[in-house]
């Protein structure tokens, strides 16, 4: 093993497995963005599908939120 290749590892363990580009750490769902009632909202990504182009991972977790009545259909 190299010393530079030590170096890496102890780096990446000192930043706690997180990416240096989005933040995110290798279990991290991403950012939280609600959609409810069908419809995006204000701060909500032009590209929920949007991903991180230094690690790959996905920048969003998007949730939707769907309201039924009590027969069981949608509002």
């Amino acid at each position: 093993m190299t010393v530079k290749s030590r170096l890496e590892r102890v780096e990446a363990a000192a930043r706690g497995g997180r990416c240096e580009r989005c933040g995110l750490s290798e279990y991290s769902p991403g950012r939280i963005a609600l959609r409810d009632d069908g419809l995006p909202r204000e701060g909500f990504p032009d590209d929920p599908e949007e991903r991180c182009d230094s690690c790959g991972r996905p920048l969003w977790c998007v949730i939707e939120v769907v309201y039924e009545d009590a027969g069981g259909t949608r509002e």
